[in-house]
């Protein structure tokens, strides 16, 4: 394995030495290998100091790339997020696509479709969107340009059958650190207990809860392994100089108050990205805002195509291929979130079932989060198993322990239309100061900004139609 990863190392290292600096300048075009885990919060090993979860290969990257420290998903959920990453438009501005297990509208071209559209050789493997339904016009099974065609869908397959001399776009979806885990999977891999530095607030730090963070862990190394695999294959295409690599997650983390919520555990996600001929100044974290609605104008501006003229909906994102270019480029002050209905089977009220209406915003160390339905379970009904959550040992545990306690609330009870948090002192968002006397006139201004900006994009939540997304 050691030798595996020096290996590696110098490959690495070899690709980075193509890359003069002239080459990061004049660099217009790359191919783009993106790389997406499934529920991972920030925990790329060393790249965000976990040294409870070891990748070595993402390691590698980030020390030869960039690390970005305020990447936001404007969803915490699989499909919606997806949604807002396929097509640069936020979850609320997708009809349908703005609720998970849902249908995605024909009406909304993905980048990935006006890539192919434009004779970018593109591909795919693994998870791309869902769950839910996506057809074409005549009924078929949509694939949003991916796996359409014979350059075959594994790595090392397009690589070689792929139009020689054009660039190329792939997407590898990860199926870790989904659930379900092996039970103790990470105790009998030699890790221990103590090796967790912290257990967030949100959880009790009891045995429990830290073996299924160290569960969760092995799948991220599982992850990491993937990525791996995919380094060998570029490298040994000899494209990995000129290919802007990306790795991150979809949302965050399969644990209570996480996944599917608004939170900075459920949103913030990682993302470390690696282009030797292409990023000036290398090695050096970036803290600007990155929405993932900003992925999508990226790769149609490093790849040289205009999604508008291919039949794209007007884009609210906003590309950064700036940043990667060392310019001092404010992308965004602020990053907006949201949620509407993430399982129809959790709160009863509808045909559809009802959701759980969220919008949020985040900008400087301020949290503002805006509750719509503050009357509804924001995890689903108990009654009904509290579905809003995926299943594991943490939301078993929590659930145990009954609603007169502090963690089962935090993780399960209704919560106040206005919750507000100073991330600099409550980076776990636990304590809500929305109504505090110092910070109540800032919660206001935020929200304001909230709507403001909302109404701006045509949010149907904020102008009063918000019940189209329930029904």
């Amino acid at each position: 394995m050691k030798q595996h990863l020096a290996t590696l190392t110098a490959s690495l290292a070899l690709a980075t030495s193509l890359a003069s600096a002239a080459d990061a300048q004049k660099a217009a075009t790359a191919n783009i290998l993106f790389i997406i885990a499934d529920d991972a919060s920030m925990h790329f090993g060393q790249a965000y100091g976990c040294a409870w979860v070891k990748t070595p290969h993402i390691d590698r990257l980030a020390r030869g790339g960039l690390v970005f420290d305020n990447v936001y998903t404007p969803t915490g959920k699989c499909a919606s997020s997806r949604s807002a990453i396929l097509t640069g438009r936020n979850p609320w501005q997708l009809e349908e696509s703005a609720n998970h297990l849902s249908q995605f509208p024909l009406k909304f071209m993905a980048f990935s479709e006006a890539l192919r559209a434009a004779g970018i050789a593109v591909g795919g493997e693994g998870k791309i969107w869902g769950p839910g339904s996506a057809l074409t016009a005549d009924g078929k099974l949509r694939t949003f340009g991916f796996h359409e065609d014979a350059y075959g869908k594994d790595f090392e397959a397009f690589l070689k059958n792929r139009p020689a001399g054009k660039p190329f776009f792939y997407w590898f979806g990860s199926h870790y650190p989904h659930r379900p885990y092996i039970k103790d999977s990470g105790i009998a891999a030699g890790k221990k207990v103590a090796d967790i530095d912290r257990v967030p607030g949100i959880w009790p730090d009891s045995a429990i809860v830290r073996k299924d963070m160290l569960n969760y862990a092995m799948e991220v190394e599982a992850f990491d392994g993937q990525v791996g695999k995919l380094l060998w294959a570029l490298i040994a295409s000899g494209e990995a100089s000129n290919t802007l690599v990306i790795v991150t997650s979809d949302n965050g983390m399969p644990f209570p108050r996480s996944k599917g919520h608004n939170y900075d555990i459920s949103n913030r996600e990682p993302m470390v990205a690696c282009w030797p001929a292409g990023i000036a100044r290398p090695v050096r974290r970036v803290a600007e805002f990155v929405s993932f609605i900003d992925f999508a104008p990226t790769f149609l501006d490093l790849l040289g195509v205009d999604g508008a003229k291919a039949g794209m909906a007007p884009i609210t994102g906003r590309s950064f291929a700036n940043l990667l270019r060392g310019k001092s480029d404010l992308l965004r002050s602020f990053v907006i979130l949201g949620r509407e209905r993430n399982d129809r089977r959790a709160r009863p009220g509808t045909a559809s079932g009802l959701g759980y209406p969220v919008r949020a915003i985040r900008e400087g160390n301020l949290f503002y989060i805006h509750n719509f339905a503050p009357d509804r379970w924001p995890c689903g009904n108990p009654e009904l198993g509290l579905k809003d959550t995926d299943p594991g040992p943490t939301k078993s545990f929590i659930s145990d322990l009954g609603e007169t306690n502090r963690f089962w609330q935090l993780s399960f009870g209704k919560r106040p239309e206005a919750e507000l948090f100073d991330l600099t002192k409550d980076p776990d968002c636990v304590n809500n100061v929305a109504n505090d006397g110092s910070y109540a006139a800032k919660a206001t201004a935020l929200r304001e900004k909230l709507f403001a900006e909302l109404r701006k994009q045509d949010d149907p939540r904020v102008l009063g139609k918000g019940d189209v997304f329930d029904n």
